[in-house]
């Protein structure tokens, strides 16, 4: 199964920044804080499979919850998870070909299944 791999990136930023303001720095030396790469540096096919990825853990979650109300189902559902290094207007675009191209939304279907598994 294929899991998303934010917590734990975020894990080891937050291990990484509190191990390196551990360290035998005098109080008045500036810690260097290294940024993720642009959105703009990643290749396409990365751009897709965060996408991709992103998506098919959203709505794997979404689908293993029980709903009572068919609303807060349906909010859940069109609620955006979190496309680490991707901008809004890349994730719009990604959107888009979903219902425009059908071979991507067959990856996105593909990645769903290899993501929740098949049911028993």
């Amino acid at each position: 199964m294929i899991r998303s791999r934010a917590p734990l990136v975020l894990a080891a930023l937050a291990l990484a920044a509190g191990v390196s303001a551990c360290g035998g720095s005098s109080d008045t030396a500036t810690q260097e804080i290294k940024t993720p790469a642009p959105a703009a540096s990643l290749t396409q096919d990365r751009r897709e499979t965060i996408f991709l990825d992103a998506t098919a853990a959203h709505l794997c979650s979404v689908q293993s919850q029980v709903y009572t109300d068919p609303s807060a189902m349906a909010s859940a559902y069109a609620s955006r998870p979190i496309y680490t290094d991707l901008t809004d207007g890349q994730v719009d675009d990604f959107q888009r070909r979903l219902t425009g191209e059908p071979a991507f939304a067959d990856r996105l279907t593909q990645r769903i299944q290899s993501t929740c598994g098949t049911p028993k």
